[in-house]
């Protein structure tokens, strides 16, 4: 339900960098908010295009995959899935503070991520949850000694 939620929700936002910076009027022109739909389908084309800024989008398979554990009860490896897919999503999309995107405008690659929105938490709490549910499961849940 948390992952429907931030597909919905502002998670993201760009600021494209003018190539020349004397003919700037509004800075807020050159802000672009995307939201969880919008990033996954560019993020999926950034993957496709090589950009280095889209690895954090292989935690949307990640994710999957731990949900699909979790479904099965092997709840140690789904709460291995789920911190990676935490990590993998944070420092992926972290990537773009540094390295510049593509602005879709035909000019070179001039958009950098400015800032973090709520959508973006959502998301990833979606597999943070899940390990957390994952780690109570094995904590709680008693061993069976085979004999």
């Amino acid at each position: 339900m948390l992952y429907g939620i931030a597909l919905a929700l502002p998670c993201l936002l760009f600021k494209i960098v003018p190539i020349d910076t004397s003919k700037v009027p509004n800075p807020k022109d050159y802000e672009i908010e995307m939201n969880g739909f919008e990033l996954t389908l560019s993020g999926l084309f950034g993957l496709m295009f090589l950009q280095i800024a889209a690895v954090g989008w292989l935690a949307n398979p990640i994710y999957w995959l731990c949900c699909v554990f979790f479904a099965r009860q092997k709840y140690k490896i789904s709460a291995i899935t789920a911190l990676t897919s935490v990590a993998v999503g944070f420092g992926g999309t972290s990537l773009g503070f540094w390295f510049k995107l593509p602005s879709g405008t035909g000019a070179p690659p001039n958009m950098l991520l400015e800032k973090l929105l709520a959508g973006f938490w959502v998301w990833l709490s979606a597999p943070g949850l899940v390990a957390l549910i994952s780690i109570f499961y094995l904590v709680k849940t008693p061993r069976i000694r085979q004999r």
